[in-house]
């Protein structure tokens, strides 16, 4: 999908095949002594049924207005991966986090774009990427707790737990 989409997104950030990831829950800043708390409680949560998820569009956010990231929208057909999500927002509030109130949705965010752009990008990004989809299904193994850190050339993750 981002071979097909460079063209049309010239200056843009793309997140590197290595860095692609699933948000299962976003944190924010988190004090040190969260940490270990918040990985017991994630260390309890197990995968026991396949989840199997499968590329099926393109997904441009805001949702309105000017794009600033353009992902890779999954899909979840049984709801697994939505439920494990749901448990790990959970296990995040056991561990003193406060729930998050959005409607997650699954995706791996491919680019950022640098010149905010309007409908028209929708569009043609969404018509770049038409003959690639649905994408082939895959399989989530695992999960872990990812420390991301801003650096002058982008985000560099870090497993945590």
């Amino acid at each position: 999908m981002q071979d097909a989409l460079r063209p049309l997104l010239e200056h843009s950030r793309w997140t590197p095949l290595e860095q692609l990831h699933l948000t299962l829950r976003f944190l924010g800043e988190t004090a040190d002594a969260q940490v270990s708390d918040l990985a017991e409680s994630l260390r309890k949560i197990k995968i026991e049924d396949e989840i199997c998820l499968q590329t099926r569009g393109l997904a441009c956010y805001p949702p309105h207005g000017p794009v600033r990231i353009v992902a890779a929208s999954l899909q979840d057909t049984d709801g697994r991966c939505a439920r494990l999500q749901e448990r790990i927002d959970h296990a995040c509030h056991d561990a003193g986090f406060m729930l998050d109130g959005r409607t997650w949705t699954a995706h791996v965010t491919l680019a950022r774009l640098k010149d905010r752009k309007g409908s028209a990008v929708r569009q043609d990004a969404a018509a770049a990427v038409a003959p690639l989809l649905p994408g082939p299904a895959f399989t989530v193994e695992d999960f872990a707790l990812i420390q991301s850190r801003l650096e002058r050339n982008g985000p560099v993750y870090v497993r945590v737990a």
